[in-house]
């Protein structure tokens, strides 16, 4: 049986070496950048932590197994995680251009004017052990998400997503594409990072 449970301080290692697992091996901008495993897993450790406290973020976990083998962490769209101190910057600076992009498509779609706190979950990363893929975790996993936010007082619920799987995950659970940017004609300070990378980020959203 499988459980999506809140993220919580018991599951701080075992979540973090699965994002740091998932991210390295297949998230398709992650891989161009490239960074340093060794490095990732301990800024991957500070980030799960500083998501806790947050109440917006699940993990998938096998009963059978007691392994954790899904996450989605979100934060309120208008938090800044860099907030949380050097080392998360130090972090995201490894990934300067995917979240430029992110940045703009949001910056694009969404009138960011006319959000308050407390309005819109923003979910920065959802990823299933590989052992357990086509099997409705993902699904499980964001299902979990749209019912805390509703619970929690929220109107609406966006990612970033950065490959088509992950958008027929989120169009399964009722979310719309409010557009895209191709990867190829996207740059930060001239250079075109992901030129080599075919498709585009897509930002979808849901009204909850």
């Amino acid at each position: 049986m499988i459980s999506i449970i809140p993220l919580t301080s018991f599951c701080i290692k075992n979540a973090a070496l699965l994002y740091s697992q998932v991210f390295l091996n297949d998230e398709p901008t992650t891989l161009l950048h490239d960074p340093d495993p060794s490095q990732f897993l301990s800024f991957a450790e500070f980030y799960v932590q500083a998501l806790i406290t947050k109440n917006l973020s699940f993990v998938a976990r096998d009963d059978n197994s007691s392994d954790i083998i899904g996450f989605i962490f979100c934060l309120d769209l208008l938090s800044d995680i860099r907030d949380e101190g050097e080392e998360m910057v130090c972090f995201l600076n490894q990934f300067k251009e995917t979240v430029a992009m992110m940045e703009n498509l949001e910056e694009k779609y969404l009138d960011l004017s006319q959000i308050s706190f407390g309005n819109v979950v923003h979910v920065f990363q959802i990823g299933v052990h590989a052992r357990y893929r086509r099997s409705g975790i993902a699904k499980s996993l964001i299902t979990r998400v749209i019912e805390n936010g509703k619970k929690m007082g929220y109107s609406q619920i966006i990612a970033d997503c950065t490959s088509m799987g992950s958008v027929c995950s989120f169009e399964s659970c009722g979310f719309v594409c409010l557009g895209s940017i191709p990867y190829e004609s996207f740059t930060v300070d001239g250079n075109r990072f992901f030129s080599d990378l075919p498709g585009d980020m897509h930002l979808v959203l849901k009204n909850i």
